[in-house]
């Protein structure tokens, strides 16, 4: 968000600091699954030993997001939220300017479709694939107040507007059941440089192995659809 406030992208009024709402951070285990708060940080996520051993493909991703400095400070909630990306949106003002801006972006084409209707900036998250993978629901707070849904629904199809928030909604907290036993699940990804950089795709993996066979295969991709 810094970044595009930067480029001229985001012009916010003003911003909100939700670190300072308790209820909203931390790991906490309920005995059939566990509850991770929106603003808990990365690095929190990356060194939690219930992440590591019954969600590591979470854990990983987690402590693969950018470098250190942002993960002390990078949230869950944060993570799950952001904004898609595209090499003719996520420029600076000069240069979307001297390119006739595009469809996310006071324009009115997508440079990537141009005889497309939509936008076709894609989501770059990390850990959404990852949680995908594990049945995660979200929770969302507003002034209408709770609703819980798939993390699956927080998303739809569509670069310019990819989450189903409504307007005051918060991402307040992201609930995972139990895996079932003789699971294994990772996370990968490609980037330019190996740190700091989105993901130009990732892709993560639950497998199940009961007697040599595979009984459970789910694979979760960012960085490759608004989705």
């Amino acid at each position: 968000m810094l970044v595009n406030i930067r480029r001229g992208i985001e012009q916010p009024d003003s911003l909100v600091y939700l670190n300072g709402i308790p209820e909203m951070h931390g790991i906490l285990d309920n005995g059939d699954g566990i509850t991770i708060g929106g603003t808990t940080v990365l690095r929190e996520m990356a060194e939690s030993e219930v992440l590591r051993q019954c969600f590591t493909a979470v854990a990983i991703a987690a402590g693969e997001v950018a470098g250190p400095s942002h993960r002390e400070y990078g949230t869950l909630g944060g993570n799950l939220c952001l904004d898609t990306r595209c090499i003719y949106y996520n420029q600076s003002e000069w240069w979307r300017s001297a390119n006739d801006y595009c469809l996310k972006h006071r324009g009115e084409i997508c440079h990537v479709a141009p005889g497309g209707k939509r936008c076709f900036a894609t989501f770059s998250g990390d850990l959404a694939p990852t949680l995908l993978l594990f049945d995660a629901e979200v929770e969302l707070a507003g002034i209408n107040g709770r609703r819980r849904i798939p993390l699956a629904q927080l998303y739809r199809n569509d670069g310019m507007d990819h989450l189903t928030l409504v307007k005051d909604e918060l991402l307040v907290a992201v609930h995972l059941p139990n895996p079932p036993e003789y699971i294994a699940t990772g996370y990968a990804k490609s980037r330019v440089r190996g740190s700091i950089d989105f993901p130009l795709a990732g892709v993560a993996v639950r497998m199940a192995v009961v007697a040599g066979k595979i009984t459970d295969l789910r694979v979760g991709l960012t960085g490759v659809s608004p989705l």
